[in-house]
């Protein structure tokens, strides 16, 4: 018998060992087989490079595709083929075509290498080495849109890819349209030599003044051909493409023409790193100063005004840029009214042949004018009035915001006052316009805790013309009467930052100059534009109901609409509250300062203002339907100072109530002829009788004798400008009223505020309509007489 042997199994031959199939790989080892449980479902780092590989691949792939596919266009789009703009009355009929084409094209080799190098130094400085894109810039930018959410596409273009823009391309801000951009310009800087690009760049892009192309941009800013351009030109030049609205110094504001500048030195410095210039050349070099823009034929008289107004407001409100509308096609229909707008050049026009002399009366020398009319309704803008002839004189003195408005602006402090009234130990207390106010000349202006309001370490009087005294008043006579003292007081107990707030809110613009919470800002020291005080008293015509004033009702682009803002009403002050500010002007008319209005013949309201030193003189009035504001001072023709108007015009003094009124009343009587006659819906009696204002401080008893009218600041604005105004926002630099406030001293509306309801309390009774006798007895029976074209001595000169 077989013996299997030790550990051999019974009964049977030796098995053979297990043999164990080896697992076949697989390509991708997911989920992982090496871990168990969570981790075999966690990806490996080279999961994650493989998926990486594999999307930049395709990515690769994608642009591969598209550059193959994606040509360079065979012909310029339609923005390369410039056209005119059509600009109309608000009843369809044409005031006049703009914008046809100014470019001439030009070989690389008329422009100057210096200039050339100045535009790549501000441009493009790798423009011979790169390849025709900087995938940085535009990686930044493609990031910059998807994270703004499309809304906003940032730069990085090199000159070939603006190039490309320009001639190919729209000029909305989209990736796509980025995307492609960087593909045709790649295509085309590997099809055409870098110079060929650079002149097609200098030949077609967009300096501002309607210029197209480097030729035509050097002689619309300095007179001369490209070829003759110095370094020096040519690098402000360069500054242009960046934004030339902003950019164009003689166009501009202070900050504007700064930024300018210092741009300009960005070039130049840049031109020394890249060594195309030494830093020798460089240090010599001063700022080439362009020349006055020069206007296009056809905008000569009122219509250069028209057209800068209807220009300007489709760029303020995004509608569209300075480049789309250079490029033309739009047809542009304003809200100008053709009879009302000639009824105000034509009355301003002949005011001015009939009492000035400027061949032998100096003081008749540089005075302007500047008015407005808006449709109280809508807000549409019916007629301005900018200046004589736009050729001539192409400041627009209706937009422009550097003349301070005098008392024009006190009916905004009764307003602030009426809604959300005065600030008394620590509460507000509610006012009307019968609360009585000191209006002596020697009032100390107090805060609501009765500390004086201190200027140059005294307490300030802001004192009332000639020194008057009126005694304790209303708020409806001293508005009448045009009392300092009592306004710049009432200023102070409803706080200056709420007559900032609610002056806003009437339509002012925040960005006003001078529009600052200082004690001063009662008296006028803002500089806001004729238009914007029409706009603002059209609140107060409405009944409280505001709608921003604007000056297009239609624009299309070749057949096809363009959208417009919106203009809805907001209920800025309750209808009562309106209605005592109406009353309180209205008084004005029929027995202030203003009497002559009172020739329009049916009911009107407004407001006079004088500014210090008799520099400016305004009228701001209305009736419901229509609200126009007249605003006139003088300028030295040579240096733009702006000079006292006494003796203008063989009066002792120009004051808002004669000249300014005078031409409203004209105006207005023909651009309401045909108009139903409203009355104001006047508040109704409360029967309580004149209201004492709240406990005010009296002068200190070391308060000094006042010597004359002044304005708490320490920094008074200067005296003259240094160019010609632009048209909107310059700094202040007319008028002598100082307008800083104290640097120090307590809150000018402190306590616990917060209660603006009821601040009319039952408002106005007392004069309920009637002006005679109502408002302290002392103009009963004004409006008996017809106003005449002597001089009102009721008007207050200084009227600050």
């Amino acid at each position: 018998m077989h013996n299997p042997g030790p550990g051999a199994p019974a009964g049977g031959p030796p098995s053979a060992p297990a043999v164990t199939t080896p697992r076949r790989r697989r390509f991708v080892d997911y989920p992982r087989s090496n871990k168990s449980g969570v981790r075999r479902w966690v990806p490996s780092f080279k999961h994650f490079a493989t998926a990486f590989v594999f999307v930049l691949g395709l990515l690769f792939l994608g642009v591969g595709v598209v550059y193959a596919i994606t040509p360079i266009p065979s012909h310029a789009n339609a923005e390369a083929t410039k056209q005119s703009n059509i600009w109309q009355w608000s009843d369809g009929s044409e005031i006049v075509r703009t914008g046809a084409t100014n470019r001439q094209n030009v070989p690389l080799s008329d422009v100057p290498k210096q200039v050339q190098e100045a535009f790549l130094a501000a441009e493009n400085r790798s423009f011979y080495t790169d390849s025709g894109i900087s995938l940085t810039g535009t990686v930044r930018g493609l990031v910059k849109s998807v994270t703004s959410g499309g809304s906003s596409l940032q730069g990085g273009s090199t000159i070939t890819q603006q190039y490309v823009k320009n001639l190919y391309l729209t000029q909305e801000q989209t990736v796509s349209r980025k995307f492609k951009e960087a593909i045709i310009a790649v295509k085309m800087d590997r099809e055409e030599s870098k110079d060929d690009i650079l002149e097609g760049y200098l030949n077609t892009v967009y300096f501002g003044r309607g210029a197209y192309g480097i030729q035509a941009a050097a002689q619309a800013y300095y007179g001369v051909n490209a070829s003759q351009l110095t370094v020096e030109q040519g690098a402000y030049l360069a500054v242009l493409i960046n934004a030339p609205g902003v950019y164009d110094v003689k166009n501009t504001t202070e900050r504007g023409r700064a930024n300018a500048v210092a741009r300009w030195n960005y070039v130049l410095d840049g031109m020394v790193k890249s060594k195309w210039l030494t830093p020798g050349q460089r240090a010599a070099m001063v700022f080439p100063e362009p020349v006055d823009p020069e206007t296009q034929p056809g905008l000569e008289g009122m219509n250069g005004y028209l057209v800068e107004t209807a220009k300007q407001y489709l760029l303020d409100n995004d509608v569209v840029d300075e480049q789309e509308l250079a490029a033309g096609g739009y047809t542009i229909r304003t809200t100008f009214d053709k009879a009302k707008t000639r009824a105000m050049y034509d009355t301003v026009q002949n005011t001015l042949k009939d009492n000035l002399d400027p061949a032998s009366r100096a003081k008749d020398v540089g005075v302007r004018v500047g008015g407005a009319s808006v449709d109280v309704a809508t807000g549409r803008i019916v007629a301005i009035y900018g200046g004589p002839d736009y050729v001539k004189q192409y400041v627009n003195s209706a937009t422009r915001r550097d003349v301070q408005v005098g008392s024009t602006f006190k009916p905004y402090v009764l307003a602030a006052g009426l809604r959300d009234g005065v600030q008394k130990n620590k509460k507000r207390v509610p006012v009307t316009p019968q609360t009585r106010y000191d209006g002596d000349d020697d009032v100390v202006v107090t805060y609501p805790n009765g500390k004086p309001v201190m200027e140059n370490g005294k307490p300030w009087q802001p004192g009332n013309e000639d020194g008057r005294d009126f005694g304790m008043i209303t708020l409806s006579r001293a508005m009448d009467v045009s009392a300092n003292t009592v306004y710049a007081q009432l200023g102070m107990d409803v706080g200056p930052d709420k007559v900032v707030e609610d002056s806003i809110r009437s339509g002012l613009s925040p960005d006003t100059p001078g529009l600052e919470p200082n004690p001063s800002l009662a008296l006028g020291t803002a500089t806001p534009s004729a238009l914007d005080m029409a706009n603002s008293y059209a609140s107060f015509a409405g009944r409280g109901s505001h709608v921003d004033a604007y000056s297009v009702e239609q624009l299309s682009r070749n057949g096809d609409s363009v959208g417009l803002p919106d203009h809805d009403h907001e209920q800025v002050y309750t209808e009562e509250q309106a209605d005592g500010v109406n009353q309180v002007l209205q008084s004005v008319v029929e027995s202030g300062t203003a009497t002559r209005a009172q020739a329009l013949g049916r009911p009107a309201a407004g407001k006079t203002g004088t500014t210090d030193s008799n520099k400016s003189a305004w009228f701001v009035g209305y009736t419901p339907q229509l609200s126009t504001a007249i605003g006139m001072f003088r300028q030295n023709p040579t240096s733009n100072e702006f000079e006292d108007m006494y003796g203008t015009a063989g009066l002792s003094r120009v004051d808002g109530g004669n000249l300014p009124t005078r031409m409203w009343t004209t105006y207005m009587r023909s651009a309401t002829a045909g108009q139903p006659v409203v009355d104001f819906q006047l508040p109704a009696d409360d029967n309580s009788g004149d209201v004492q204002a709240p406990a005010t401080s009296g002068p200190p008893a070391s308060a000094p004798p006042n010597t004359g009218t002044t304005t708490p600041g320490t920094t008074p604005p200067p005296e003259t400008s240094s160019g010609p105004p632009p048209s909107s926002a310059p700094p202040a630099t007319g008028g002598s009223s100082s307008s800083g406030p104290p640097t120090s001293g307590p809150p000018t509306s402190g306590g616990n505020g917060g209660s603006t309801g009821g601040s009319t309390g039952g408002s106005t009774g007392g004069t309920g309509g009637s002006t005679g006798g109502s408002t302290g007895g002392s103009t009963g029976g004004a409006t008996g007489s017809p106003p005449t074209d002597a001089p009102d001595e009721n008007e207050n000169a200084a009227d600050r």
